[in-house]
C-alpha cells in the first residue's frame, strides 16, 4: 500500500517540478525567447460536452477514428467524466454507471463480477476496448473509473468497424458481441495543469484516496503527462465484504502538426473479500422465493478474489499528407490471481435452502494478451462521391492458464434467510494448485471501412476477415476459422440537428468442440462458428439542449442444441436461435438552465426458436426483461450546489426451472440520490459530495440476460467524497 501512495506522490512531485525547471531554463537564456514567441502552443482538443455535460459530441467509429455521433449509423452515446462523477459508486462495478444507457442493465451488484446485459445479451469486461484496443479487461477486471475521460457505448450494428478481437473476448463462446461494444477513452493532460486529490468514504469502513496530476510540457506544450493513482481499502455496506484496490496509471501523449501519440500504461492490484451474490434455482416453483435481506452474508471467512498485473496501450497516428495518415495501435496485458468461494452460483430450492450440489472452490489463473494493429486512413473523391476510408491489419496472441479444485459436495448447508452453514467436514479448503496452460490463440485479421458521402447521405461499408487459430493445450485439438464480419449503415442528415439511419451487422463465435459424451453421435466434432445478426433503424435529434435517440432493432443469435437421433442419442448442433426485437429510446441533456436529465427506456421481445425438440419454442429468453428504463437528473438551484437522483426499473424476467420449466423473477425499482457542493478554501477549489445507492434499501433479485443464474442486490450504501484542486 505505502509503495503505491509513495509512487503516486513521487509522480505528482516530478510533474509539478517540470514546469518550474522549464521556466528556470528560460531565465538562464537556454531557450530563445523571441523564437519561442513565434511558435504556437499545442492546444489540446477533442470531443466536446453536450449541454448538461453528461455526454460528448463525438464517439469512436472504429478504425475511422472519432466521428460526430450524428453521423454514426447506429445507437452510440459517449458518456463523459461527469456521468461517472454523478453516478459512480466505488464499491460497485462500472455497470452501475453504464446502465444510464437504456440498452444496458446490470446483472450483478457484487464487485466480484462485472456482468451486464446489452439489449438482453450477457456481456462483461471482456467486451470493453481501451483506446480502441480489445482484450485488455475481463469479467473481474474493468477499467477503474478514475482513469476514464469518456465511455463510447455502441449498442448497435458495428461488429466490423473496430478490427478483429480475440475469440475469448466474449461470453457467448467467443462471440464478437452482437449488440455492440464499449470503448474506454483514458484521461490525458488538458491545457490547464491538474493537481487533484480526492478522498472517499463509503459502505461500513471503505476509504479511498485518489491522486490526479497532469502537465503539458515542451516549448509548445506538445507533451502531456497525466498520472492517476488509487488506494482503496475497507468494508462495503455488505457485512464481511471488502474492496481493496491499489493501482497507478500514467498517460503520456505527444501532439504535433504531423503526428499524435498516446501511451497509457499502469499496474493494478485488486482484491475483493466476500461479496458472493450469484445464485441458481433448483426448485419447482413458478416464482423465486422472496429475496432475502440484502444484508445477508453468503461467504465463508476465506472467500476472496484477487487479480494483479499490468496493462499497456499505445496509439500513434502519422500524417503523410493533408488527407492521408498511417496509424498503429498496440496493447498488452498480463494478469494473474486466485479465488476461494462457495460455487460461482449458490444453488437453492423452493424453501430457500441450499442444496448438496454446492461446493467450495479454489481457482488459480493467469492470462496474457498481446495485440497489434497497423493501418492507413484517408479521404479522396470519385466524381461526386467523397470517401473516408481506412484499412487495418490486426494480429493478436492470447494464452490462458488455469486450475480449478472443488471440494466434495454436501458440505454447504443453510438457507437464503439465515446465511450459509458449513458442515464439520467443510475444512480444510481445497488446495490452491499451480495453474496449467489451457489454450493458446493466434489471430490475424484484415478490416476495410469506407464512408461514402453524397450530399446529405453517408453510406458506411465495412468488413473484417478473421483467420483464427485456437489450440487446446491439454488435448492438442486445434480449431481454425475464417470468418468475414460485414457491417453496413446509411445515414441521412435531414438537417444538421436531425439524422435518420439504418444499419446491419453480422458476427461469429468460435467453433465449439462437442463434448466426449456417449450420448452424442458427433462427439469430438468441431462445429461451425455460430452466427449473430443485428439490424437497426433509428433517428437522432439534437435540439433544445437535448440529444434524443430512437432505435428499432432486431437481433438473431444461433445457439447450441441437442437434436434427437434416437431415443437415447443426440447430435449437438448450432441450430437453435434467440430472436430479439426491440425499441430503445434515450433522451439526455439540459432540459432547462438548472436541469440536466437522462431518460431512457428499452422494450425487448426476446423469443427462443428451434429449441431442443421444440420444447421451449416461443419462450422468453432466460433472464431478459421485456421492459426496463432509467431516469436521472441533476438540479442546480445555484451554481455551487447540485442535487441529483436516479431511478432504475427492471421488469419481470423468467428462467428455465420449476415444474412447468418457467420460473418468474419479479420486477424491481431502485433509487439513488446525491448532492454536491462547490466552494473555495484558501483560494483552492473544493468539491464535496454525498450519494446514497439503493436509497430505499430494497432487497431484490437481479436477472442475468441469457442465463438461468441471477444476482442479489447490495444493501443501501452511503458514499462521501472530498475533492481538492491545488
Amino acid at each position: 500500500m505505502s509503495r503505491i501512495v509513495i509512487h503516486g506522490l513521487g509522480l505528482a512531485t516530478l510533474a509539478a517540478l517540470a514546469p518550474a525547471s522549464a521556466r528556470a531554463q528560460e531565465d538562464t537564456g537556454t531557450v530563445d525567447a523571441q523564437a519561442a514567441d513565434t511558435k504556437q502552443p499545442i492546444v489540446v482538443t477533442g470531443s466536446r460536452p453536450l449541454p448538461g455535460g453528461l455526454l460528448q459530441d463525438e464517439g469512436r467509429l472504429g478504425i475511422l477514428g472519432d466521428t460526430s455521433i450524428m453521423a454514426i449509423p447506429y445507437s452510440l452515446t459517449s458518456m463523459s467524466a461527469k456521468s461517472l462523477e454523478l453516478f459512480h459508486n466505488p464499491s460497485l462495478p462500472l455497470a452501475n454507471v453504464l446502465q444510464n444507457n437504456p440498452s444496458i442493465r446490470s446483472s450483478t451488484s457484487s464487485p466480484m463480477y462485472t456482468d451486464f446485459s446489452m439489449r438482453g445479451v450477457n456481456m462483461n469486461g471482456n467486451h470493453m476496448l481501451l483506446n480502441g484496443i480489445p482484450s485488455l479487461f475481463s469479467q473481474f477486471t474493468t477499467p477503474p473509473a478514475h482513469i476514464i475521460e469518456r465511455i463510447d457505448i455502441a449498442s448497435g450494428p458495428n461488429a466490423a468497424v473496430n478490427g478483429v478481437a480475440m475469440s475469448n473476448n466474449g461470453t457467448d463462446s467467443g462471440a464478437t458481441a452482437a449488440p455492440g461494444t464499449i470503448n474506454i477513452v483514458t484521461k490525458s493532460a488538458p491545457n490547464e495543469d491538474v493537481n487533484r486529490v480526492t478522498g472517499t468514504f463509503s459502505g461500513r469502513s471503505n476509504f479511498g484516496l485518489y491522486f490526479d496530476v497532469a502537465r503539458r510540457l515542451g516549448e509548445n506544450r506538445e507533451w502531456g503527462v497525466r498520472a492517476n493513482a488509487e488506494y482503496m481499502d475497507g468494508g462495503l455496506s455488505l457485512p464481511g465484504a471488502e474492496n481493496n484496490s491499489r493501482n497507478i496509471f500514467v498517460n503520456i501523449d505527444h501532439k504535433s502538426a504531423s503526428s499524435t501519440t498516446n501511451l497509457f500504461a499502469g499496474y493494478f492490484d485488486l482484491r475483493i473479500n466476500g461479496g458472493q451474490r450469484w445464485f441458481t434455482f433448483s426448485g419447482t416453483g413458478a416464482q423465486l422465493p422472496d429475496a432475502p435481506d440484502a444484508d445477508t452474508n453468503y461467504d465463508f471467512p476465506e472467500t476472496t478474489k484477487l487479480m494483479h498485473g499490468y496493462i499497456a496501450a499505445l496509439n500513434h497516428e502519422q500524417r503523410i499528407s493533408d488527407t492521408w495518415s498511417i496509424f498503429a495501435n498496440f496493447g498488452a496485458q498480463e494478469k494473474k490471481g486466485y479465488k476461494y468461494n462457495s460455487s460461482s452460483a449458490l444453488r437453492f430450492n423452493d424453501a430457500g435452502a441450499f442444496v448438496t450440489a454446492n461446493v467450495a472452490n479454489a481457482q488459480n489463473e493467469k492470462t496474457l494478451n498481446q495485440y497489434a494493429q497497423l493501418g492507413i486512413r484517408g479521404a479522396f473523391r470519385t466524381g461526386p462521391l467523397a470517401h473516408k476510408i481506412a484499412l487495418a491489419v490486426d494480429y493478436s496472441l492470447a494464452k490462458y492458464w488455469n486450475d480449478t479444485n472443488n471440494s466434495a459436495t454436501g458440505r454447504i448447508g443453510g438457507n437464503l434467510y439465515d446465511g450459509v452453514a458449513y458442515s464439520a467436514s467443510f475444512y480444510p479448503l481445497p488446495a490452491l494448485r499451480s495453474a496449467v496452460l489451457q489454450w493458446t490463440e493466434k489471430n490475424l485479421g484484415v478490416t476495410l471501412t469506407d464512408i461514402v458521402t453524397l450530399g446529405k447521405f453517408d453510406l458506411l461499408l465495412a468488413a473484417s476477415l478473421k483467420d483464427e487459430n485456437f489450440l487446446n493445450e491439454l488435448t492438442g485439438k486445434k480449431i481454425t476459422n475464417d470468418n468475414v464480419l460485414p457491417t453496413a449503415g446509411l445515414t441521412y442528415r435531414v438537417t444538421p440537428d436531425l439524422s435518420i439511419y439504418a444499419g446491419h451487422t453480422e458476427s461469429f463465435s468460435r467453433g465449439q468442440m462437442v463434448a466426449a459424451d456417449s450420448r452424442y453421435v458427433n462427439a469430438g466434432a468441431v462445429l461451425a462458428p455460430m452466427r449473430s445478426r443485428q439490424n437497426e433503424i433509428g433517428m437522432k435529434l439534437q435540439k433544445g439542449g437535448m440529444l434524443t435517440t430512437l432505435a428499432v432493432f432486431e437481433m438473431d443469435q444461433q445457439n447450441l442444441i441437442d437434436v434427437p437421433v434416437t431415443d437415447t442419442t443426440f447430435r449437438r448442433d448450432a441450430d437453435g436461435r434467440n430472436r430479439y426485437r426491440g425499441v430503445e429510446l434515450s433522451m439526455v441533456g439540459q432540459l432547462a438552465r438548472q436541469w440536466t436529465v437522462t431518460l431512457g427506456g428499452l422494450y425487448i421481445d426476446a423469443e427462443r426458436q428451434k429449441t431442443n425438440g421444440g420444447l421451449t419454442d416461443g419462450r422468453f429468453v432466460n433472464g431478459v426483461s421485456r421492459w426496463s428504463g432509467t431516469a436521472g437528473f441533476e438540479f442546480r438551484p445555484v451554481e455551487s450546489l447540485g442535487l441529483s437522483g436516479r431511478a432504475i426499473y427492471n421488469g419481470e424476467a423468467f428462467i428455465d426451472s420449476g415444474a412447468n420449466g418457467r420460473t418468474r423473477i419479479p420486477a424491481f425499482v431502485s433509487f439513488d440520490a446525491g448532492a454536491n457542493y462547490r466552494m473555495r478554501l484558501a483560494s483552492y477549489p473544493i468539491r464535496l459530495s454525498a450519494n446514497v445507492i439503493n436509497l430505499a434499501d430494497r432487497s431484490y433479485w437481479m436477472a442475468r440476460g441469457g442465463s438461468t443464474t441471477f444476482g442479489l442486490s447490495m444493501p443501501r450504501t452511503f458514499q462521501l467524497s472530498v475533492q481538492a484542486d491545488f
